[in-house]
């Protein structure tokens, strides 16, 4: 099987190598399917790659069965996992100010490391701290994460897995500045989130960053809200991003981070995965050769 590592430098951008992944916890929220069901569901519906998305707001630790038991259920739907989102709570997180917790975070991202390493991913997504840009409080938040990051660069290193910064605040711009002046692409790149960019109106300041873009979050909002709905729905100009991703030349499958929500789709698992499905397909094509 073919890692994310082996398709991040295979072939040009375009047709064929121009693929769509979706992220796993689409129906968490509201169908709640079985692990193995929502697989092949993913499957059945023309998708080949997944984003791990799974626990990501917990501080839930696999163990070494869950891994090789997620691992064997995405290789039999016939899926390939690229990238892994990386788990917090609101205490256990990058910025946490007790030491408890920051051991505890450690683990944790540990944890989804060695996971996506086992699932042939090549990056885990994980969110900054919040904060005023250019406040002192976020300074120190900041100053602080670096503890952690230090903690877990030589298992990335190790094993070829880069942690990758999503965009999730008003002050994105200062807090990606920061951490990419004190480390290197291979260990730290960006993780691009379309409907936080809308929300937070700063996707002019983000644009730049697209030499570091390991990982993609994209799904569409009205601005408003962090809806998670897929392409077409809101306000995003999608020519003009997807546009933008492939002059990154960015190799990996597009990901979509799309959430199923009752209050917004009717309809039944299927007909939801239909109607992404043919969203993304059009998004896609806004860039085709």
């Amino acid at each position: 099987m073919r890692t994310a590592k082996a398709l991040s430098n295979e072939g040009k951008m375009g047709e064929s190598t121009f693929r769509a992944s979706i992220t796993s916890d689409m129906f968490n929220y509201s169908f709640k399917p079985e692990m193995e069901k929502k697989l092949r569901l993913f499957a059945d519906h023309g998708f080949q790659y997944i984003h791990w998305c799974d626990d990501w707001n917990n501080d839930l630790l696999y163990t070494q069965q869950n891994i090789e038991l997620h691992s064997r259920l995405v290789a039999s739907a016939g899926l390939e996992c690229i990238d892994v989102h990386g788990a917090a709570t609101g205490t256990i997180c990058i910025c946490a100010e007790g030491q408890e917790e920051r051991d505890k975070y450690i683990q944790l991202l540990r944890n989804r490391i060695l996971f996506c390493s086992a699932t042939g991913g090549d990056a885990v997504v994980i969110h900054p701290p919040n904060g005023k840009g250019g406040s002192k409080g976020l300074g120190w938040k900041l100053d602080r994460s670096l503890q952690i990051l230090d903690k877990v660069r030589p298992l990335c290193e190790d094993l070829g897995i880069a942690l990758a910064v999503e965009n999730c605040f008003p002050s994105d711009e200062k807090i990606l500045e920061y951490y990419f002046d004190r480390y290197p692409p291979e260990f730290i790149g960006f993780c691009f989130d379309s409907g936080h960019a809308n929300v937070n109106r700063n996707l002019d300041h983000l644009l730049r960053f697209g030499y570091r873009l390991k990982a993609l979050h994209l799904h569409d909002n009205r601005g408003k809200k962090d809806d998670h709905q897929p392409p077409f729905w809101g306000t995003i100009a999608w020519r003009e991003l997807m546009q933008w991703i492939k002059d990154c030349g960015y190799r990996k499958p597009v990901n979509f981070e799309i959430t199923h929500n009752p209050e917004l789709f009717k309809g039944a698992v299927e007909e939801f995965l239909d109607y992404s499905m043919r969203s993304i397909r059009k998004a896609l094509a806004l860039v085709e050769a």
